[in-house]
Formats: structure tokens, C-alpha cells, sequence
């Protein structure tokens, strides 16, 4: 048994933590909803309220109590850092993360002045394969690869990593680059495909997606495994052409073929610009050090699953 504390408690957050749940391990979480925590509380996961941007202290309730007390103890083994990396309005992408992250270590360091027992953490912190940035078409890219993150919150998730591994001591910061999540309720692009909308996507560009039961438990082999790499890349073992990946989808369904703005476009002589997440992610680093085989290996069997029930339901 051991106790976990969840900052940025939602898709993949609660996953994660209904996996410690079922091991036997107390799970904290912050939320900032009071919805929210009511919602998280029903499923045994103890919330507390606080704005990891905000300048008001943790609401004061017993599992804040609680969570003090196993800090100061030294019993909190684990924090995963799962929130979103949506622009905040007022702030600069460089400092969204990197000022959650100094609060939420400060706010460990009121609980254990000393710091003893929160260096001794293992952080776990959800980046973005967006880091890479643009890339030449279908180029392969890896844990050694460079970084030029474009969209804010590419940007915030950069900055949230060099936090990580700059602000903690060697081996107890651990980031993970998710490619796109999908799974129940997140089936990218599916109704437009049943309804014939056009996409404006080029369909030859590379679409890397993880499954986020995957993910979850990737998560919680990295927090009960010792003698983790700082950085992973977490990607199923299929990069997948666009094109492909959306007449699977029409496939599945029964649907015809999908439609794209581009072939309007270069109909009229003019060409789309190619997407920035045209690249290809290498996962193997993460699948040996964790000797972890994918239950969704590729987008078929995620997908299959996924919209066996849709289609049921829409038909």
C-alpha cells in the first residue's frame, strides 16, 4: 500500500487512479471544481480543493489533513502531474506549468520544511509529443530527438519538463511524452467521418495515438518501478497515415468514403500546409525498460473495440 497524490485529476488522472484504488494505495487528488471533488470522493479518491495557479492556500478539509500527515511522514510515494496544457488567460505559456509545479513544491515544502521526506518522491509529469515541433514529413523521432514546440501548449509542456528535471533531484522526475489519447468517449474525428463533413487534414500525414488505458497503466508500472530514464515516449506501436486511419474508421461503420477541404482546395490550385504533427514516434524505449506489451497495440484493435459500441447506438 501506499499513498499518491494527483494533480490534474481528469481523463487520464482518473484512470490512473482508479488502478492504485484497486491495488489497495490511498489516492489524493486536487481539483479546483467542487463538483468536482464530490464526483471524485464517490469513486474513493480523496479531493481537496485548490488552484495549483492560484495564491489561496489548499482548502482546509480532512483529506488535506490527512495528505499533511502522510507528507510529513514521508509515506506520499508518488505525484502525477496530469493537467491540461490549455492556454490560462493572463499568463504566458512559458510560466502556466512551470508556476502550478513551484506552487505545488512549495506548498510540500510548508508540509516538510526540511524536505527529507519529499525529495524522496517519485513525480511523474504528462507532456506532449507536440515538443517536437514541425518536422520534416514522416521524419521518426525519439527521446533524443530535438525539441521546437509552435502551439502554447507544446510550449507550457517544454517548460513543465525542464521544471521537472531541473528543479528535483536526480531520478525523481520522470516525464512522459503521450502521443494523441483516445478511448471511450475520445474516438478522434469519427462523426465527421459518419457525416460526411470534410476534414481539413491532409490525409498522407502521420497521426501517433495511445490508447489511455494504455497510458494508465504505463503510468502506474513508472511509479512502482525503480531506475526510471527522466523522459519517455509513450506511443502505441503503429504511427498511422491520416487517410488510413479515417477510412478504418469509415470501414467500421459502414460509412463511404471520407471527405477533405484539401481535395476542394487543390482542386482550385491551391495546396494545404502540412500539419506540424507530421512525424512518426518511436515507443520502444518505454516498452523495454518497462517490459510492457500494449493492449492496444495499434489504432485497429483500440478502434475496433471503441466503435463497436458507437455504431450500435447511432444506427
Amino acid at each position: 500500500m501506499a499513498s499518491r497524490l494527483i494533480a490534474g485529476c481528469g481523463y487520464v488522472g482518473k484512470r490512473v487512479a482508479q488502478q492504485w484504488l484497486a491495488a489497495g494505495d490511498t489516492v489524493f487528488a486536487f481539483t479546483r471544481s467542487p463538483a468536482k471533488s464530490l464526483e471524485l470522493e464517490t469513486v474513493g479518491i480523496k479531493p481537496i480543493l485548490w488552484d495549483w495557479l492560484g495564491d489561496l492556500p489548499p482548502q482546509r478539509s480532512e483529506p488535506w489533513e490527512l495528505l499533511s500527515k502522510t507528507v510529513h511522514s514521508g509515506a506520499l510515494s508518488t505525484i502525477l502531474v496530469a493537467v491540461s496544457h490549455a492556454a490560462v488567460a493572463g499568463l504566458p505559456p512559458e510560466q502556466t506549468h512551470v508556476l502550478g509545479l513551484s506552487k505545488l513544491w512549495e506548498m510540500l515544502r510548508d508540509l516538510e520544511p526540511r524536505g527529507e521526506m519529499i525529495r524522496a518522491i517519485r513525480w511523474i509529469y504528462l507532456s506532449t509529443t507536440g515538443v517536437f515541433g514541425c518536422t520534416a514529413p514522416g521524419e521518426w523521432v525519439d527521446e533524443q530527438s530535438g525539441v521546437d514546440p509552435q502551439r502554447s501548449g507544446s510550449i507550457a509542456a517544454w517548460e513543465g519538463e525542464k521544471w521537472i528535471q531541473n528543479a528535483l533531484a536526480p531520478g525523481a522526475g520522470v516525464s512522459l511524452r503521450p502521443a494523441g489519447i483516445y478511448g471511450p468517449g475520445r474516438i478522434p474525428n469519427w462523426q465527421s467521418i459518419r457525416d460526411q463533413v470534410p476534414m481539413q487534414a491532409d490525409p498522407s500525414s502521420y497521426l501517433n495515438l495511445i490508447h489511455v488505458d494504455d497510458l494508465a497503466s504505463i503510468v502506474f508500472r513508472v511509479a512502482a518501478l525503480d531506475g526510471m530514464a527522466p523522459l519517455y515516449c509513450v506511443s502505441d506501436t503503429c504511427p498511422v497515415q491520416r487517410g488510413d486511419y479515417y477510412r478504418f474508421i469509415a470501414d467500421l461503420g459502414g460509412w463511404p468514403e471520407p471527405v477533405y477541404v484539401d481535395n476542394a482546395m487543390r482542386a482550385a490550385g491551391v495546396s494545404m500546409a502540412r500539419s506540424d504533427g507530421n512525424k512518426r514516434i518511436r515507443s520502444q524505449k518505454i516498452q523495454r525498460d518497462l517490459s510492457y506489451a500494449f493492449r492496444y497495440p495499434t489504432y485497429r484493435e483500440g478502434l475496433s473495440e471503441l466503435l463497436a459500441g458507437v455504431v450500435g447506438r447511432t444506427e
